[in-house]
């Protein structure tokens, strides 16, 4: 079993033509500080998915920004578990 400490390095969120990421979790954060900023993110996406949920008009700025929140989440749970090269 692999010891998790920290993040390592993981560029996400590949937006334009050249679907080049604009956003990066950096390596070296501890594993508390990833894990408390996750919930957060997490936390947010859900408040924001609830709030589309309950509107009669989804508003595509919520869309966006569960998308996001859901994004940085995923980026995070992978910067901890892929292996540091």
């Amino acid at each position: 079993m692999i010891e998790i400490t920290e993040t390592n390095v993981l560029p996400f969120g590949r937006h334009g033509s050249d679907q080049q990421p604009i956003f990066s979790v950096n390596s070296g954060a501890a594993l508390e500080d990833a894990l408390t900023q996750l919930s957060h993110l997490l936390t947010c996406a859900h408040a924001s998915a609830s709030e589309m949920c309950d509107a009669r008009v989804v508003d595509p700025g919520l869309v966006g920004a569960t998308v996001h929140c859901i994004e940085g989440a995923k980026a995070l749970v992978d910067a901890l578990l892929i292996r540091g090269e």
